[in-house]
């Protein structure tokens, strides 16, 4: 069964994202004078990765319940493979001092296969979590700012990455995720929230946007991989004409 508010809480994620890249971009081709990534930036960023790896739990919960489904899991684990491949080569053409090396699809393709192994245990999945996710703000080791282990996160200093979505403490919001949809699957109220559909709304034009968030949330995956290489190079055009 699809939930329609998990479908449009993916989109408004999506359109989140799309801002915050295009901000990004107008900084690094110097049309925005202001410090990037800092400040506002920090808590907006952290709403757009906590809905999207906490719909990662959710889904995964709601997905395996019953039983492995080994055919949703494979087709997802190719294709988020293939889309982290090229995610990493962009990002290396993109800004190589900056190269890609464990962003946020690296990231949502091996807390996946992980959170396979909470399903049936949301409970500790739900108090494992809220410990990963404080852990991996307090707790920093200089033994992890290698590069082989900077995906593990609670690294004394990062390295520059254009994304970087470590599993401490990010993976601590998939496990709280798959106690969210543990709920959906159990409770009659969250499940009726998780139906509520905004394409039925009174109002004409909410109702509209809130289908196009719908349909961008069900299609997240390919906005993501080319909305940012078509700005860059929207930008690239731009320059060339100035």
């Amino acid at each position: 069964m699809r939930y329609p508010l998990l479908d449009w809480l993916r989109g408004f994620a999506i359109l989140l994202m799309v801002i915050y890249h295009f901000c990004y971009d107008l900084f690094f081709f110097g049309y925005l004078d202001t410090a990037f990534g800092k400040g506002y930036w920090i808590p907006f960023r952290y709403v757009i990765v906590i809905l999207f790896v906490g719909l990662v739990g959710v889904v995964t919960y709601l997905v395996h319940k019953a039983e492995l489904n080994t055919r949703s899991l494979w087709k997802r684990t190719w294709q988020l493979g293939v889309a982290c491949l090229f995610v990493t080569l962009s990002s290396y053409f993109i800004a190589p001092t900056k190269m890609t090396l464990f962003g946020i699809l690296h990231f949502i393709l091996l807390s996946s296969l992980l959170a396979i192994f909470f399903v049936r245990i949301p409970k500790i999945a739900l108090v494992f979590g809220i410990s990963v996710f404080v852990s991996g703000h307090v707790f920093s080791f200089a033994e992890l700012n290698s590069v082989w282990l900077h995906w593990i996160g609670m690294v004394a200093e990062k390295r520059p990455a254009l994304d970087y979505v470590p599993m401490f403490p990010w993976f601590g919001i998939v496990l709280i995720g798959v106690f969210v949809g543990y709920l959906i699957s159990t409770s009659d109220a969250a499940a009726n929230i998780a139906r509520v559909d905004f394409d039925q709304s009174n109002n004409r034009i909410f109702a509209t946007c809130s289908g196009w968030l719908k349909t961008a949330g069900q299609h997240s995956l390919i906005i993501y991989l080319l909305h940012q290489p078509l700005m860059f190079a929207g930008f690239y055009l731009v320059n060339w004409f100035a």
